[in-house]
């Protein structure tokens, strides 16, 4: 492309738009095939719950779903890093329930002797401090869905179970013994198909260029750049990435073919998160360099952190107030609509996926509570919803919270509710509660902060430019170029949440912004260093 066609694209480009609410609500996005992670997702929870059920422990051995929950997380992810995310994770959420656990036992005992409901205040501070460490770790480094929902959601459940009789030390048992099932069934193919995560990203990569040589539309462009990007970072997990291995030449073949699709007549023009160069994009860096690079207070994750820290409390309070009978809910309710960022456009989307989803999640709970299922019935329910959430968790939130919500009232009190109306009615009202107050935290609190985060991320990006053309030692250019394509990445994002959050603030920066990148990728493609307003 020509230095004067660059800056005739540079006019021309529209702003990135949301998907309409229509589409947001009614349509689930492909992901390839989702049914082995909902088998690995209902085994991990079936195998501990049966045994236990069958060695008589009742219906206790169902908290082992708590621990299960870290097999989502290794979902996508190449074999060889896949038992340490599991495990890692698995870990978190034995800490969290038996912290979970804890808060509600003395809870549970200060409300039996007649204490005030303000002691729940100890779950909301407990469910607070950890949403907002959780989703400011999960944004720095990077890791996508399900975020720190399950996490949340693991301390959430937990903090019911003293109600139901079970032990903190109980807790803290069966959700280990879940977490060790799910890291053994997350690798259990390993050994008959080592490659087969890899294969997988690679096929729904090549499926979503495919798509755009078909019919080169937006959705499908920013479908496929996602999918390469999330194929290449699979490869390098996998060690594959200039090994020659069959895979990684599919791989660049799809990666060159859509990189030359992009700028192809198409329905309307591209964007930048439609921005695919021709190299392939790095390994991501360390775990201690993406929490180092996010720790900035005027970055996207801090925003997201200190929105949390204020709506959870506020959420919980105003339950109390109302004399709503699970604040917990209430909390839980404005964590998750605000953990996976500050877009508000997505983020109201979000809120209204979380309200409908728990209306009919409620009239599943309906259908269920005649049968009360107990003991391996139960445990079979609680799989079946579980591999439902695999299913739709990162596809479409909605359609998860059909599940969830009765995975959270039957789990939390180890079979149906006794009074099924007083439960639907509260968990209705704390749902309400919820989402109004993220609602209002998104809009109202501040409210500029896509500015400041699109600014700062610009920022980083023009420095580290800047510390490239002035290096003077070739040693540095390696850890220049990954700071550079990390930066390009996070300011790419921040441009799109401003550009749907104010599209005319946005409009005003945005041919800066995109003459940045331009920058940016020249340097990145280029061997050489390219001096700003080359």
């Amino acid at each position: 492309m020509s230095e004067r066609s660059g800056e005739q694209q540079v006019i021309d480009l529209s702003l990135p738009t949301p998907v309409p609410l229509r589409s947001a609500m009614l349509t689930v996005p492909r992901q390839g095939r989702k049914w082995p992670g909902a088998v690995r997702a209902a085994l991990t929870v079936a195998l501990p719950g049966l045994l236990g059920v069958a060695l008589g422990f009742g219906a206790v051995p169902a908290v082992a779903t708590l621990g299960a929950f870290a097999v989502v997380y290794g979902e996508q992810r190449a074999y060889r890093v896949r038992w340490r995310v599991v495990a890692v994770v698995g870990a978190v959420l034995v800490v969290l329930a038996t912290l979970g656990a804890a808060a509600g036992s003395v809870v549970h005992d200060a409300l039996g002797s007649g204490g005030s409901a303000w002691w729940y205040l100890l779950v909301i501070a407990a469910m607070t401090v950890t949403v907002a460490t959780c989703a400011f770790v999960v944004d720095a480094l990077r890791l996508g869905s399900p975020g720190a929902f399950l996490m949340l959601l693991s301390l959430e459940i937990a903090s019911a179970l003293p109600a139901a009789g079970v032990s903190v030390p109980t807790v803290t048992a069966w959700t280990a013994i879940g977490a060790g099932t799910a890291l053994v069934i997350s690798v259990s193919g390993a050994c008959v198909r080592p490659h087969t995560p890899e294969r997988t990203a690679v096929a729904a990569a090549v499926a979503a260029v495919d798509r755009v040589t078909a019919e080169n539309t937006a959705a499908h462009r920013r479908s496929a750049v996602h999918d390469l990007h999330a194929a290449w970072q699979c490869l390098h997990d996998a060690g594959l990435v200039g090994s020659g291995h069959p895979l990684e030449r599919t791989l660049s073949a799809a990666h060159a073919r859509c990189a030359a699709l992009l700028h192809s007549p198409g329905d309307g023009e591209p964007v930048p998160e439609d921005d695919l160069r021709p190299q392939i994009p790095l390994p991501r860096p360390s775990v201690g360099y993406r929490l180092r690079r996010a720790a900035g207070l005027r970055g996207r994750s801090a925003t997201i952190a200190l929105r949390l820290l204020v709506a959870g409390p506020a959420a919980g309070t105003i339950a109390i107030v109302l004399g709503v009978g699970r604040p917990d809910w209430a909390v839980i309710t404005a964590a998750m609509i605000l953990h996976q960022g500050p877009d508000r456009i997505l983020g109201s989307y979000r809120a209204l996926h979380r309200f409908v989803g728990t209306v009919l999640g409620l009239v599943v709970l309906a259908c269920l509570t005649p049968f009360h299922p107990s003991g391996a019935a139960l445990v079979v329910v609680l799989a079946a919803v579980f591999a439902g959430i695999e299913m739709f968790l990162v596809r479409h939130y909605g359609l998860a919270m059909t599940f969830i919500t009765p995975l959270v009232i039957v789990l939390g009190g180890l079979g149906a509710p006794a009074d099924p109306e007083t439960t639907a009615r509260d968990r209705f009202l704390e749902t309400v509660i919820g989402v109004c107050v993220a609602l209002f935290v998104l809009w109202g609190l501040w409210p500029r902060a896509h500015r400041r985060i699109l600014v700062y991320a610009d920022g980083r990006v023009r420095d580290t430019i800047a510390r490239i053309t002035a290096a003077t030692d070739p040693h540095d250019l390696p850890e220049l170029r990954r700071d550079l394509e990390f930066d390009l990445q996070a300011s790419t994002t921040a441009a799109v949440i401003a550009a749907h959050t104010e599209p005319e603030w946005t409009r005003q920066r945005w041919a800066g912004h995109h003459e940045l990148h331009h920058l940016g990728h020249l340097i990145l493609t280029s061997p050489q260093r390219v001096a700003p307003g080359a």
